[in-house]
């Protein structure tokens, strides 16, 4: 099937999960063998507007987010500026506060640090201050011994590997997305860490219901990692200017799908228009497991490698049910992977996050979908 023999046959599924709510956006692309082959949206981008999905419409990437974080680290491991086992602390003195001086990158990396909670107090106006929040981590004491357990970093993941980057080589995190990430691969004001103003009438509203997570009890360590005071949806700052350019590095990517599978494409096989953003080499040691153990936040076991999870054949996912498929998700259904095997890369945006309609599975769905399209397995 040709591309638009592709995207006629992906429409209708986009449009079926779009319609059970006004507030539902969707965007999904793909890319197989360095190519691409559909990009597809549907549905409302603001439900106060009306605005429908566009293809160039901006959405908030979640906790997607973190796999491009995940792929800087590695292009400044492959320049030598950075070292998976080095301390965060030779980059950041500062950080070595409080028990954290020999915290490894490769333990940030594998959310095996100890510090996945929020410094106290911390709300949307913390959230938005780079300098407060570093300065805040800063102030962490570890919750294991580093290296020792494993429990998902939510947000701290990406502060402590976006500070260290900026410091490793001397320029801001969102310039270093920029220089390192959109503008080898072409995808300049398709995908940013700090939306400019003009990129504002682009961007998905986001919308949901995310009152299970909100009604939780306080003693959970999630509430600690996730407090209320930042949670999407409760908070109407995630649909304002101030967060969309605060360039908040663990959740807060403003991107197209076709953006975010362009990166994946990067990283496997040929590469995208003979640009691979990792060496063979870089992307093998970078995707190899690294524990499959219990998760001291978020609960079951999910195998990972250095910044990215791993599919488990056990527990297919979008991803499919390979062990060499790797990405991250976000929440309400939000993916972006690569399957090396497949020659396959996939990123699915959404901007409804939770309640009954946002039920989390549109990424499995439409995945599953594109594969069967393209005739390839698992």
């Amino acid at each position: 099937m040709n591309r638009e023999s592709l995207e006629a046959a992906l429409q209708p599924l986009l449009d079926e999960i779009t319609s059970s709510s006004e507030a539902y956006g969707l965007q999904a692309a793909a890319y197989l063998n360095g190519r691409l082959v559909l990009s597809v949206c549907s549905g409302t981008a603001d439900s106060l507007s009306g605005r429908k999905v566009a293809p160039d419409t901006l959405f908030i990437g979640q906790s997607a987010s973190k796999g491009i974080v995940a792929t800087l680290i590695h292009r400044l491991v492959q320049a030598g500026m950075l070292a998976y086992d080095d301390p965060v602390s030779a980059y950041w003195p500062e950080f070595a506060a409080h028990g954290k001086d020999k915290i490894t990158i490769r333990q940030v990396l594998t959310h095996s640090a100890g510090i996945p909670q929020m410094p106290e107090g911390a709300g949307m106006e913390t959230l938005c201050d780079w300098e407060a929040m570093t300065r805040g981590i800063e102030g962490l004491s570890p919750l294991w011994d580093p290296g020792t357990k494993s429990g998902y970093h939510g947000l701290t993941f990406g502060w402590i590997l976006g500070e260290t980057a900026a410091r490793a080589a001397g320029t801001p995190f969102t310039r270093l997305v920029e220089e390192e990430i959109c503008r080898p691969l072409g995808i300049e004001g398709r995908l940013y860490f700090g939306a400019p103003p003009e990129a504002e009438p682009r961007i998905a509203r986001i919308s949901g219901d995310v009152q299970q997570l909100v009604s939780l009890p306080e003693e959970l360590l999630l509430k600690r990692v996730l407090p209320v005071s930042v949670m999407p949806v409760h908070n109407p700052e995630w649909n304002e200017p101030l967060f969309h350019r605060a360039g908040v590095p663990a959740v807060g990517a403003v991107m197209t799908a076709e953006a975010l599978a362009r990166m994946y494409a990067s990283l496997i096989g040929e590469g995208v228009d003979g640009v691979r953003l990792l060496s063979l080499e870089r992307t093998e040691e970078a995707t190899r497991l690294q524990h499959h153990q219990d998760d001291e936040v978020m609960g079951g076991r999910h195998p990972m490698a250095l910044g990215y999870a791993l599919g488990d054949p056990e527990q297919p996912s979008a991803m499919g049910s390979g062990s060499d498929a790797f990405g991250h998700a976000g929440m309400g259904g939000i993916i972006g992977f690569a399957d090396p095997s497949a020659g396959l890369a996939v990123a699915v945006l959404t901007n409804r996050l939770g309640g009954e309609q946002g039920d989390g599975k549109a990424d499995v769905r439409i995945a599953a979908k594109i594969r069967e399209l393209l005739q390839l397995g698992r």
